[in-house]
């Protein structure tokens, strides 16, 4: 019964008759890089180093892709410390104080949200420009990768535990997980949740941003889908109807691509915060 049903969504994935979107494909096929009409391999840019898999994909080239895109973008809009920038840089700085004063100081704290800023900065920069690449045509979103949005949350929990090892000490830290005035039973149940709550929080944050931008892109290409599934005067007829969900869907993307680094981002610094100042 299983292999029945995963036989059928994957004929109706393809059109069912060879012809049409493999949305499996388009949604794991890593090393093939589409330029328009041009297909790269990128097999031999597979090696490993020391038994780690090094190997150079469709979401590392636009991860390597959205860094040049940042680094050119805020190099060119606030070059020569100009006092009259243009409209894409008080675009920019319009995010800048956004995450500044709404996600970082409004939780940490400016004296200790001052150090850190540079890192949401470029948490949040990255995340967006990542999910936005996805939406032009060839693009991929490579937060839709989940070893991406893994090594994203791997550093989140580094700069979590990190910051409140600097803050209160290693053994104060560590001490605090476990809140205070507890009864004697309670605290040997506390201490193993408290260590899996430690490890559940970056987890959360990588699965959800994996999930919600494959799910979006998902349903992108289910619409392109039915377009091929039909055949004859139908797919000029109610064919237009599923590109018009495509259009309604992309649109809605722009907005899930600032929401997921938005949430990404200010969970982040709740929980940073939660561990610096934890009798708050």
């Amino acid at each position: 019964m299983t292999e029945h049903a995963s036989s059928a969504v994957h004929t109706a994935a393809q059109g069912g008759h060879g012809e049409g979107v493999d949305i499996v494909h388009h949604l794991t096929d890593l090393d093939t890089l589409e330029l328009l009409f041009w297909k790269i391999p990128l097999d031999s840019l597979r090696f490993e180093l020391f038994g780690v898999d090094l190997s150079i994909t469709k979401p590392v080239i636009f991860m390597w892709l959205a860094g040049l895109i940042l680094l050119l973008s805020f190099t060119l809009a606030f070059r020569g410390g100009r006092l009259m920038r243009s409209k894409f840089a008080q675009l920019l700085e319009v995010y800048v104080i956004f995450v500044r004063d709404e996600i970082v100081y409004a939780n940490i704290g400016e004296k200790d949200g001052r150090r850190l800023l540079p890192y949401f900065l470029t948490v949040f920069f990255f995340i967006l420009t990542c999910n936005l690449l996805g939406l032009i045509p060839s693009g991929i979103t490579a937060t839709g990768n989940v070893n991406v949005t893994a090594g994203l949350a791997i550093v989140a929990f580094l700069v979590i535990q990190g910051m409140g090892i600097v803050k209160n000490g290693f053994f104060k830290h560590f001490k605090s997980m476990v809140p205070p005035g507890l009864p004697l039973m309670v605290i040997p149940i506390m201490i193993p949740v408290e260590i899996i709550s430690m490890f559940t929080k970056p987890f959360a944050l990588c699965i959800r941003l994996f999930a919600n931008m494959v799910a979006g892109h998902a349903v992108i290409l289910a619409f392109f889908g039915l377009v091929f599934m039909m055949h004859g005067v139908l797919r000029y007829i109610i064919g237009p109807l599923p590109l018009l969900g495509v259009i309604g869907i992309s649109i809605l993307e722009v907005f899930i691509a600032h929401l997921q680094a938005f949430i990404f981002t200010i969970l982040t610094a709740i929980f940073t915060s939660m561990t610096m100042h934890p009798s708050h």
